[in-house]
């Protein structure tokens, strides 16, 4: 969920941010080899698919319950888009949200160039049972976002309150809007046990702006839907992105938490795709690029390992 002022990484700041907690350590180990594997990558025939279930994601989390654990998170990110508070998860109408403070807020991976006709996007994205997000780090990896004004964004969510696949609302209550948390349960129907699902944010209705983000369901070979949202986009983006985005401090050792959180842990999206007018494509120096990377260094985690293994269709980050 990037900012609209800037792309830069550094945000001036002393305090720790806790969304809501206290600040944290890290305490995040290598993960084994079977958990850093390759996803396996996606078909553009998968991508396409017209199978879709008529079902939601099994395992989707009540809406209140969605917002018990993600609405901490949603000041922070109205507050990157100058957007007034919303609802009963924001202040009173009219007010801008009040941001949290973090000393960084880099992200590396595919950039989505703003194109007439995009209507979609699609990818192949890791997700880890090993990662366990401190309280001074919320890590969105990979985070996607289509270009052509979406409703929907789909973002693998690290927090202190757990790991999920969370569906954000651009359109209407600007938050996190639907959920379901990464468990054995997640893994045996999104995975295949690969540990990479394949979800897809696709507009359904242009007259409307109606977007759907689903999972793909490799039990049943069909799409399960997670949030369908409609109406006009609040971000003011009509470019999109497939990347690695964080929110953390830095410790006085001169190391963000984040890195410690992760280190030794794989991240990739392979298989990136995106629709224009209704017709899939791998994404390349056609519709994409890498306007929302920031430095490696601005991560503040020395050890850590990122490349663009095929522009732009698939990046990885180890650490």
């Amino acid at each position: 969920m990037r900012s609209l002022k800037s792309t830069a990484a550094v945000i001036a700041a002393a305090a720790a941010i806790a969304l809501g907690c206290g600040l944290g350590t890290a305490a995040a180990s290598p993960a084994p080899a079977a958990h850093t594997a390759a996803a396996p990558r996606a078909t553009v025939g998968v991508c396409s698919s017209t199978a879709a279930s008529n079902h939601t994601v099994h395992g989707a989390l009540p809406q209140a319950e969605v917002h018990r654990r993600l609405s901490s998170l949603t000041a922070q990110h109205r507050a990157d888009y100058g957007l007034p508070a919303k609802g009963p998860l924001g202040t009173a109408a009219g007010q801008v949200a009040r941001q949290p403070l973090v000393d960084i807020h880099p992200s590396q991976g595919t950039a989505f160039k703003s194109m007439s006709g995009a209507d979609g996007s699609c990818a192949t994205q890791s997700v880890s049972t090993q990662l366990n997000a401190d309280s001074a780090t919320t890590i969105y990896t990979p985070t996607m976002y289509p270009p052509g004004g979406s409703c929907v964004e789909l973002v693998t969510v690290y927090t202190t309150s757990g790991r999920s696949v969370s569906a954000w609302d651009w359109c209407k209550s600007v938050s996190f809007a639907a959920s379901v948390p990464i468990d054995s349960s997640f893994l045996s129907t999104y995975t295949n046990g690969s540990g990479a699902y394949t979800g897809r944010v696709i507009q359904t209705d242009a007259a409307s702006n109606t977007w759907a983000a689903a999972l793909y369901n490799y039990s049943t070979g069909q799409w399960d839907t997670l949030f369908t949202q409609s109406g006009t986009n609040q971000s003011g983006r009509t470019d999109g992105w497939d990347i690695e985005e964080l929110y953390s401090t830095v410790a006085s050792s001169g190391q963000a938490y984040s890195c410690g959180d992760m280190a030794g842990l794989t991240f990739e999206s392979s298989n990136i795709s995106v629709r224009n007018n209704g017709a899939w494509s791998p994404a390349s120096s056609a519709n994409a690029d890498t306007h929302y990377d920031t430095p490696s260094s601005d991560f503040y985690c020395p050890d850590r390992n990122y490349q663009m293994v095929s522009a732009y269709d698939h990046w990885k980050t180890v650490g």
